[in-house]
């Protein structure tokens, strides 16, 4: 379906983009040894007291073990990327390793109890854990486009701030559990500490959902985000997520399989649920940048450019949610000065091929202002690592120049695309035209048998 939901992006003006890293072993810019999987070993340790379910202390410690050997991991990523020429942020290391670990066999428990008071008795467990990291998940990780990653790296940061926004809370709870001696106390205890022990089971699931996702297993990931609810019902960032997926299975549905009837279905699963995690939180500028996609998507313009506003007023740094709403001033409201400001707003916070991508188009398209298109797919290319979207901007930045009459540079242009694009099936229904108009530019410096060849193999492919 991954691929599938890459063409339908393509198809809806390219909003999100997806980039490339060739594969480590035996590749020119990665002259290091091949990747390999790596085992890190790691001992996590939780204690609770008789009043606390020891199972979910349990679930704890090896939750904290599983955490200290995905950062031994990341430390390794981290310097791994550097030898492959492909450097990785923080946020970036701890997407990856989250998301992609693999626990290896049993996880191995002890056992320690220490009498604090004649009626609390501290029981201390301890796990050891061994867990896989792929190295070669740096690859895979430049695979995913722009968006899918701001995604899952926040998603991880979300994630983590409620891990540790749990914890916080259970260790006031064993705080006030150290001073409790009635039973009317006790009971009251216990029965927040099952509160807070079901909103750790709940972060759980929406952690696990998401390295589901980040495996493209979407509906078992739309399943633990389920659970989790279930568990929470007031857990907005289960909603989101489970709302985000939900949307994208639509657009497929729609777009790319044509079952018209279920992706509406989906596509009003997804807005109840993003509708929800708004409710709950009211300040979640991703659900809103979620939400405004699926209006936008759904032609509910008005109700879009709302939640494109309300994005990026509570996260003015987030580049897509400019790009979302240039979509708006381009195509629905028709005011170009403000989509080149959302689009120049996109670039300098994210200066990436994605961003340049988008401008580039709006150069193009809607204001023919060519030479600052070509500019732009020039730091597209620079930029790009995949190589089906290095031949879509050598084929647009080939339309730049013959507009311009630059008729070598053209050509140039669109050898390069065909030969990049006949590689990837996303966008090979564009190398016919690639074949036409390249024998118009022959054809335009007097070569006429180029022109005449070009243009033959246009209508064979055609």
């Amino acid at each position: 379906m991954r691929k599938k939901f890459r063409k339908l992006l393509s198809a809806t003006l390219i909003v999100g983009t997806l980039t490339f890293a060739p594969e480590i072993c035996g590749v020119e810019n990665f002259p290091v040894a091949c990747a390999e999987v790596k085992m890190y070993t790691a001992m996590g340790a939780d204690y609770g007291n008789e009043l606390e379910s020891q199972d979910i202390v349990k679930l704890r410690a090896r939750d904290k073990a599983i955490k200290n050997a995905v950062k031994q991991a990341g430390v390794y990523l981290k310097t791994y990327s550097r030898s492959v020429n492909s450097e990785l942020t923080d946020d970036e290391v701890l997407a990856i390793t989250s998301n992609s670990y693999e626990l290896v066999g049993e996880v191995q428990y002890n056992r320690v109890t220490k009498q604090v008071t004649d009626q609390i008795i501290l029981i201390v467990w301890e796990a050891t854990v061994n867990v896989n990291v792929d190295d070669g998940e740096i690859s895979k990780w430049f695979k995913r486009d722009d968006r899918d990653r701001s995604t899952l790296i926040s998603q991880t940061r979300e994630s983590q701030v409620a891990a540790e926004e749990n914890d916080r809370k259970v260790e006031d709870l064993r705080k006030r559990a150290a001073n409790v001696s009635d039973d009317a106390g006790r009971a009251q205890l216990q029965a927040e500490f099952k509160t807070a022990d079901n909103e750790f089971l709940s972060n759980q699931k929406v952690e696990e959902g998401t390295r589901l996702a980040y495996q493209q297993k979407f509906d078992e990931a739309i399943q633990l985000y389920t659970e989790a609810i279930d568990l929470k019902p007031d857990n907005a960032e289960a909603y989101n997520m489970r709302g985000n997926i939900r949307n994208s299975v639509a657009l497929t549905k729609i777009l790319v399989d044509k079952n018209v009837p279920e992706g509406k279905r989906l596509r009003k699963q997804a807005l109840d649920d993003l509708n929800r995690a708004i409710q709950l939180k009211p300040d979640y500028s991703e659900a809103y940048g979620n939400r405004g996609f699926v209006y936008y998507m759904a032609k509910d313009y008005s109700a879009a450019i709302k939640d494109f506003d309300r994005a990026i007023q509570f996260d003015p740094h987030n580049a897509q949610n400019y790009i979302y709403r240039s979509l708006y001033w381009r195509f629905v409201a028709k005011d170009n000065g403000r989509a080149l400001a959302d689009l120049n707003k996109a670039v300098e916070l994210e200066p990436t091929a994605h961003a340049y991508m988008n401008r580039a188009g709006f150069y193009r398209l809607d204001l023919k202002n060519f030479s600052a298109a070509i500019d732009d797919y020039t730091r597209a290319i620079e930029l790009e690592t995949f190589e089906y979207m290095i031949g879509y901007y050598y084929y647009s930045r080939a339309e730049c120049y013959q507009n311009l009459q630059r008729y070598n540079e053209a050509i140039d242009d669109y050898t390069r695309a065909i030969e990049l694009m006949t590689r990837d099936d996303n966008f090979k229904k564009l190398i016919p035209f690639a074949y036409m108009k390249r024998g118009k530019c022959y054809e335009a410096l007097g070569d006429n048998a180029k022109a005449q060849a070009d243009m033959k193999k246009y209508n064979e492919l055609k």
